[in-house]
């Protein structure tokens, strides 16, 4: 199929020309034969229709293009900027959330699926170093932690604002006007990539959340699942304590995560 400037033929039809879901064109480009589709998508990031903006700079970012990281890193640091400001085009389901920013973080998340490149690395760590600036005040789920832990050497790097980020958001929370989403959730998901590379600031962070929410079996039972992956006692003393919550959706995951610790 040639390249074309019709939004819906670039996003959703595949190299043969048959209708398809924007993740499996996604996913049919990571082998290559979309290379003429480039251009027109950079046209379309830049001057088309807001939700196509969006979706063409998660098509661009998925195939590891600079121009999609470019974007990202530029709306992350102007907000006030992005399209779709006045009006969201994509929303979480449950809180009803502005979800473009994780549906970006997914899209980078699928980067790491390119063949790995220095210059690829550093685009991936400008782009999470950005979203990380943006995480207190924004939807991101689960995604854009686990798209950190797909590299020990992006993780690292980005370490310093992983915990910026999560002590901007504990100040939010600890605000009266709600966010509109879990953020208490969102920190905890950050535990996964602070987890190895500190255990006592993922300890600690996670004792203020476990003290602040002895409740919230969501927030906790992330907490369990983060802290697996510690080998301080810090981090154990810290699963220890929410075995003491006594609250059975959570004593599985508990042990769950101190047996996985002695196999690391």
């Amino acid at each position: 199929m040639q390249s074309s400037n019709n939004p819906e033929e670039l996003l959703f039809t595949d190299s043969e020309g048959q209708r398809g879901r924007l993740e499996d064109i996604i996913d049919d480009g990571l082998d290559g034969g979309y290379e003429d589709r480039i251009p027109a998508l950079i046209n379309l990031l830049n001057s088309g229709e807001p939700y196509y903006r969006l979706l063409a700079c998660v098509m661009l970012t998925c195939w590891g293009h600079p121009s999609g990281f470019q974007q990202i890193i530029d709306w992350a640091s102007h907000t006030e900027n992005v399209p779709w400001k006045e009006s969201p085009v994509v929303y979480e389901r449950l809180s009803g959330s502005d979800s473009a920013f994780e549906m970006l973080a997914d899209a980078l998340n699928t980067s790491y699926y390119c063949d790995e490149e220095p210059i690829l690395k550093q685009w991936q760590i400008a782009a999470t170093k950005a979203l990380l600036g943006i995480y207190h005040h924004y939807y991101f789920g689960r995604i854009l932690a686990l798209s950190i832990v797909r590299n020990k050497e992006v993780a690292i790097a980005v370490k310093h604002e992983v915990i910026t980020a999560i002590e901007a958001s504990i100040v939010i929370l600890q605000k009266p006007k709600p966010v509109g989403f879990d953020l208490a959730f969102q920190i905890a998901c950050l535990l996964i990539p602070l987890t190895p590379l500190d255990d006592d600031a993922a300890a600690n962070y996670a004792n203020q959340l476990s003290y602040q929410y002895p409740k919230n079996e969501r927030v906790l039972r992330e907490i369990a699942n983060a802290l697996g992956d510690g080998k301080g006692q810090a981090t154990l003393a810290t699963l220890q304590h929410l075995k003491t919550l006594q609250i059975p959706s959570l004593e599985s995951d508990v042990e769950k995560a101190i047996n996985r610790r002695s196999n690391i």
